[in-house]
This record gives structure tokens, sequence and C-alpha cells, in this order.
């Protein structure tokens, strides 16, 4: 699950990934959703070298939906989302991406691409570095003990 936000990250820096030194919890939200569709990339070019072609990874933006993610945050965050409500899907438009990605005959063997109102999209042109999404890959598999 990613997000059109992703195109406002800036790039990750593995050196920095841990750090907490000017923590931007927009920014930290636009960078793992920048990540996740990385990782889709990589993880896609890197079951086609195996020869797995009949599993497929794609990402996706399911749209601005009325959830509780901004629960914790401001009155005036609070007040946004209430008068802005009727302009978001509902859970149910929400899940159609999703829906289509994992049922529809149209997307069989299509991996690795991102995804948004059940139609290809463009991501970021930092979500399309190649090397980026290898080191990146390669740096969460080293950091969950499976490298």
């Amino acid at each position: 699950m990613a997000s059109v936000n992703h195109t406002q990250s800036t790039a990750i820096d593995l050196a920095k990934i841990d750090s907490k030194d000017g923590f931007n919890a927009a920014m930290a939200y636009n960078k793992s959703k920048l990540a996740n569709i990385m990782h889709a990339r990589e993880l896609a070019r890197t079951l086609k070298s195996l020869g797995k072609t009949t599993v497929t990874v794609n990402s996706l933006h399911p749209g601005l939906m009325a959830t509780e993610i901004l629960r914790d945050l401001s009155v005036f965050y609070k007040i946004f989302m209430f008068v802005f409500a009727i302009f978001f899907k509902s859970w149910k438009d929400g899940a159609q991406t999703s829906l289509y990605l994992a049922l529809s005959t149209e997307v069989n063997g299509v991996s690795g691409q991102y995804f948004s109102d059940c139609a290809r999209k463009a991501e970021s042109p930092l979500a399309c570095d190649d090397l980026s999404c290898k080191q990146l890959y390669d740096y969460s598999l080293n950091a969950v003990g499976l490298a």
C-alpha cells in the first residue's frame, strides 16, 4: 500500500534512515510510501530473475479516504477532515484498486508497477531508480536478518 504522497518525498538516505534528527512526521510518511513502491519494484525484479513469473507484486494508491490516520493530530486537522470529508472515498471505494490488482485478469503477469483508481500510474522518478531500489531492498533484508 503506497500513496500519491510518495511524490512529495526526498530520496531515502540509507546512512540516515534511522536518524531522528530533524524528524518530520509528514516527510516520514511520504518516505515510507516511496519505500513501499521501491520494495515492490525490486521484489518484482528479483522474482522475475529467479523465474518466479506467476507471483506478481505491485503497489497502489487507494485514494484519499476518511480513515482514522489523523485521529491523534491537532484540532486543525480534525476540522480539515470534517470539512473536506465529502471529497474522500469510502472504505469500499478505496479498496477497489486493491481488489482490481488481486482479482482482475487484465493485470495477469503485470508486476513491479504502481496503480491508482484501477489504472497504471506513473510513479516518482525516485521510485524508478533501479539502483536505489536494490540498495533499499538489500538494506531491509539485512536489517531483519534475512540476508
